[in-house]
């Protein structure tokens, strides 16, 4: 089989994707895409009109490579395993987790990743813990989760500097303990709110 033409819309995708992975938004331009493929611009511009139709395409890459880290079997517990899968995504790729979080492409990372988002929200659905909640609580409940995992995968130069290295084991632990309060928290809250709902109703 021939190998994929480096200038194909594949080969220029994938070039920009290693530029931003290996130094950011600030490395990438027609130019570097041209020098890593060893062409000039022409080709890069011929199936791209515009660097912000290359720059979603590398934001929908790294959500691929951010799914994949989430959806890996770390422990047993599927949502858990999502917030582990993010916060390592971050720590051992900084660039991207950067990349798709910056002023300007957090909305493309958004329209991009509602899919996974609402995937993760159906996979709640089916955590006996979760049984008798609706689906709006089980979307706050996934927003709660997220804002706490974003918080962790946000901090890593700070609680290296001030808590120690953190090695994988430390990092996991510490996301399962959070994770597990704010679970058993979650729930037994809005079983009191649900309590005391049917309380005002008699």
């Amino acid at each position: 089989m021939p190998a994929k033409n480096k200038t194909s819309r594949e080969g220029i995708i994938a070039a920009a994707f290693e530029i931003v992975r290996q130094g950011g938004w600030a490395q990438l331009s027609a130019r570097s895409i041209a020098k890593a493929l060893k062409t000039s611009t022409m080709p890069i511009y011929s199936q791209f009109a515009t660097m912000e139709l290359i720059e979603e395409e590398v934001v929908k890459k790294a959500i691929s490579l951010m799914a994949g880290y989430e959806a890996a079997p770390r422990t047993d517990v599927i949502a858990l395993n999502h917030g582990i899968g993010y916060v390592l995504f971050a720590w051992e790729e900084p660039h991207l987790f950067a990349a798709i979080n910056d002023e300007k492409h957090v909305a493309m990372q958004t329209r991009f990743g509602d899919t996974l988002f609402d995937a993760h929200v159906a996979e709640l659905a089916n955590n006996t813990k979760m049984a008798g909640l609706s689906q709006e609580q089980l979307r706050y409940f996934q927003f709660m989760a997220w804002i706490f995992v974003h918080g962790i995968a946000s901090m890593k130069h700070w609680m290296e500097q001030s808590q120690g290295q953190y090695d994988k084991e430390k990092l996991i632990e510490l996301i399962r303990d959070g994770s597990k309060m704010l679970t058993n928290g979650f729930v037994q809250n809005q079983a009191r709110s649900l309590k005391k709902s049917k309380k005002g109703n008699l």
